[in-house]
Parts: structure tokens; C-alpha cells; sequence
């Protein structure tokens, strides 16, 4: 991969998978096809050129009703294309190697194509059709948006039909098939508004964790003045220390115990720059009575030790080390 030539502006890390065989390829697309309808198309010609922009492909409205329709990701490699599905009727099936999740009517999933772990289908014994709506886009910030939000909210969403984004690409109903020109600002805002809209609807799920509200309270606990035990944290909110860490690590990627290391070098940092307090007197303000201890916490976090950043760090850095990824 070192050697490859990127001439694409549009390209991230594809997921690892193994090769498929032409003659699977071929089984697979000629059966696929077989088993839906297109009952309406749009494809977008975007005028102006935006490579790093996010830039619509097409909107499309399609039903499977046949118990065959199945669309594994495994056959589309370096397919560098992201999709929304959103059921109108009917239920469809999302399984990625998170789980396998039922797509019923307002409910949408959002995939990369070439995702070999992932595939969506017409659900075994469903007599109801399935019916949905289909959003085509690409283009490298709606890559790595796209990978952003599967990341922290998973792929499966709910969205009223009432939701502006799901109105619009509604709007794009054609007779069959057509093209339809459009700026490259509309075809970027058109995607940004659906990551935009599913993002909401991840918070709103996510505000239903409860590893969200017992990690806001720890961190309320281990930012003030004093410090304090994990464990003693860990007891007060009526948790083991093991699951307080491990909902640390699923919602800040980082543990308990690197939370407080960085938030204490937050608060060097800041007298570090704004006042004249001697970096012993910093170290004994913020608990460390072993200087050594401070000074090895300090050059972990800030790659420069407490003088060299008096001198020449600045504060604007410190954004990449705050604990504010719950937002």
C-alpha cells in the first residue's frame, strides 16, 4: 500500500478483505439484478468540479420482493460510492459485523459500499414488498463523515417521513429514469443535510444510554479541584471500576485514569501560559507531590516538557487532548 500512487482526491483506507473470484462476482450480479424493480431514477450531473467536496450521485426508488434480493458489499470492491437506504414500506434487513438489524419503514441504514462485513436484503418469509429509497454519493469529507458516524451511532437510523431530507430526495421522483443538472454547492448540500439529519437522530439515540449520563457524572467528579480515587469515583456512582472504564473506552477512547492525566496537564498548561507560578509550585497545585511523577505525565501528553511549553507551546493544542468527545 507505501507504493500506491494516489491520484484521487477521493480515496481513505478501504476495510481489509479478502478477494472474491470472478465467477462469484459473476453469479452474484447476474441474479441480483433479477430481483428488484427500479421504479424511478435520477442521477445528478454535477456542474463544476469540487473533489473534496461531498458530491451527490443519484436518488433512486426501488422495491424487492423476491426472497433472493440480497446485496453483499463483499462484491464491491473499490467501490469508493456511500448509500443511504431509507424504507418507505415494507421491511429490509442490515447486517455488518455489529449485528444483524431490521430496517422497517422510517428507518434508513447508511453504508460503504465496499464494506466487505456488511449486506442488506430482503428479510426470509416477509410477505409485505419492500420498498425504499435509495441516495448514491460520494466524494472524500462524505467518506470520512460517513465512517464518522457508523463509528459513534452505528449504520441504522430512524427518520420521520416528515424529515426535510427524506422530502427532498422524495422531490427527485422522476418518469423512470433521468438526469438532472445541479451545482456542485446543491449536490454537497444535499449530502451534508442527510449526515447532518442522521447525526441528530444518533444523538438522540445515544441520550438514551446510560453509559453516556454515567460518564458525564464521573468526568463532573474528576474535574474539580481535588483528586479523587477512580475507584472511590466507581462507588459513589454505584458502578465497578471495571465497567466505569469500559464505558470510558467505548465513549472517549481513552481510560479513566488518561482522562485525569490530561485534564490535569489542561490545567498546567493554562498557568503554564498565563501566569508566572513556578512549574514546582504547578506541579504541588495540581496534587502531584512528586515533581518526577509530573514532569513524566507532562512530556507523555505534550510530547515537550512544562519549560519548553511556557516558552514555546501553545494553548490551541490542547483542543486535540480535551475530554469533550462525548459531544
Amino acid at each position: 500500500m507505501k507504493d500506491r500512487k494516489i491520484t484521487n482526491v477521493d480515496w481513505l483506507p478501504a476495510v481489509a478483505t479478502e478477494p472474491v473470484s470472478m465467477e462469484e462476482l459473476t453469479r452474484h450480479h447476474s441474479t441480483h439484478k433479477s430481483t428488484f424493480e427500479t421504479l424511478w431514477n435520477t442521477t445528478f450531473h454535477v456542474l463544476e468540479n469540487g473533489p473534496l467536496l461531498p458530491r451527490s450521485i443519484d436518488v433512486t426508488m426501488q422495491i424487492a420482493r423476491d426472497a433472493r434480493y440480497r446485496n453483499d458489499c463483499k462484491y464491491s470492491p473499490g467501490d469508493e460510492v456511500r448509500y443511504f437506504c431509507y424504507t418507505l414500506s415494507g421491511t429490509g434487513m442490515f447486517q455488518d459485523d455489529s449485528g444483524t438489524y431490521p430496517v422497517p419503514a422510517g428507518t434508513g441504514f447508511l453504508v460503504e459500499k465496499d464494506n466487505p462485513y456488511a449486506t442488506y436484503y430482503y428479510p426470509p418469509g416477509a410477505t409485505e414488498p419492500w420498498q425504499y429509497l435509495g441516495f448514491d454519493f460520494h466524494g472524500l469529507a462524505a467518506h470520512a463523515m460517513t465512517r464518522a458516524l457508523i463509528h459513534n451511532y452505528g449504520s441504522v437510523y430512524k427518520l420521520p417521513p416528515t424529515t426535510p431530507i427524506v422530502k427532498r430526495l422524495l422531490a427527485y421522483e422522476a418518469d423512470g429514469y433521468r438526469v438532472t443538472n445541479i451545482h456542485v454547492s446543491d449536490a454537497a448540500q444535499l449530502v451534508i443535510e442527510l449526515l447532518l439529519a442522521l447525526m441528530a437522530a444518533g444523538r438522540c439515540t445515544e441520550d438514551t444510554d446510560p453509559a453516556i449520563e454515567l460518564v458525564r457524572n464521573a468526568i463532573t467528579m474528576l474535574s474539580g479541584d481535588e483528586e479523587i480515587p477512580i475507584k472511590d469515583v466507581a462507588r459513589e456512582l454505584g458502578v465497578s471500576r471495571e465497567h466505569l472504564s469500559r464505558c470510558f473506552h467505548r465513549r472517549l477512547g481513552m481510560s479513566p485514569r488518561q482522562f485525569c492525566f490530561e485534564q490535569r496537564v489542561r490545567r498546567a498548561c493554562f498557568l503554564l501560559k498565563n501566569t508566572d507560578t513556578p512549574i514546582k509550585n504547578i506541579a504541588l497545585q495540581l496534587g502531584y507531590s512528586d515533581y518526577a511523577n509530573f514532569m513524566h505525565a507532562f512530556r507523555q501528553i505534550m510530547k515537550m516538557t512544562p519549560s519548553d511549553f511556557r516558552q514555546h507551546g501553545a494553548l490551541p493544542l490542547l483542543q486535540q487532548y480535551s475530554g469533550d468527545r462525548l459531544e
